[in-house]
C-alpha cells in the first residue's frame, strides 16, 4: 500500500515537472531526505552523547531514512514502461549503462569525500594504512554500485545518484551541528 501511494506520488509529481519522471524522482527524493531529516539529527546527537564526540560519525544517521529510501526504490522499480525518458536516456524502466557508470562514479567520489571530511573534522589523521583503507573503500564503493546500477533500471539510478549527493550533504550538515552544539555545550 505505502509503494502504491509514493508510485501515486511520484506520477503526479511528474506532471507538476513537465511530464518528467526523471525529475519528478530526483525531487521526491530530495524531498524524503528533507522529512526524514530531523530524526537523522536526533539520531545523530543521541549516539553523540552516548559517545566521545570527536569520535562520533554522522555516517549511520541515515539509517533513519533506510525504510522510506526501500518503499521509494520499490515504488521506482515498479513504474515501468510509463517512466518515459530523462536527459540522454530513452526509457527510465530500462538499464542505462553511462548512468550506471555515473552512479558509481558518484558513490565512490562521496565514499571518498566522507572519509576525508572526517579526518579533517577530528578523527585521527591518516597513515599509510588509512589511506589505502580509504581506497579500497572507495573501489568497492564504487564497484558494488556499478554491479547493481547495471542491472537496475535507470530510473533507480538517477534515484542512487540523486540519494548520494542528497545523503554526503545531510551529512556535513548533520557534522557542522553536531560540532556547533558541542562548541556551545562546553
Amino acid at each position: 500500500m505505502v509503494v502504491d501511494l509514493l508510485r501515486g506520488g511520484l506520477f503526479s509529481l511528474a506532471h507538476f515537472c513537465g511530464g518528467s519522471m526523471g525529475l519528478a524522482i530526483m525531487v521526491a527524493s530530495l524531498a524524503l531526505r528533507a522529512v526524514a531529516l530531523p530524526f537523522s539529527i536526533r539520531a545523530a546527537r543521541r549516539r553523540i552523547a552516548a559517545a566521545d564526540p570527536r569520535k562520533a560519525s554522522p555516517g549511520l544517521a541515515g539509517l533513519a531514512q533506510l525504510p522510506l529510501g526501500l518503499g521509494f526504490y520499490a515504488a521506482i522499480r515498479d513504474i515501468g514502461e510509463r517512466a518515459g525518458s530523462f536527459l540522454w536516456v530513452r526509457n527510465l524502466a530500462r538499464p542505462d549503462r553511462a548512468l550506471a557508470i555515473l552512479g558509481a562514479l558518484v558513490a565512490g567520489g562521496v565514499s571518498w569525500l566522507s572519509a576525508s571530511a572526517q579526518t579533517l573534522n577530528g578523527a585521527p589523521a591518516g597513515n599509510a594504512a588509512r589511506g589505502v583503507a580509504i581506497g579500497i573503500s572507495l573501489l568497492l564503493t564504487a564497484g558494488v554500485t556499478l554491479a547493481v546500477l547495471s542491472h537496475m533500471s535507470a530510473g533507480v539510478a538517477v534515484y542512487s545518484i540523486t540519494n548520494s549527493l542528497a545523503g554526503f550533504g545531510e551529512q556535513r550538515l548533520i557534522s557542522r551541528l553536531t560540532r556547533a552544539r558541542g562548541r556551545a555545550e562546553r
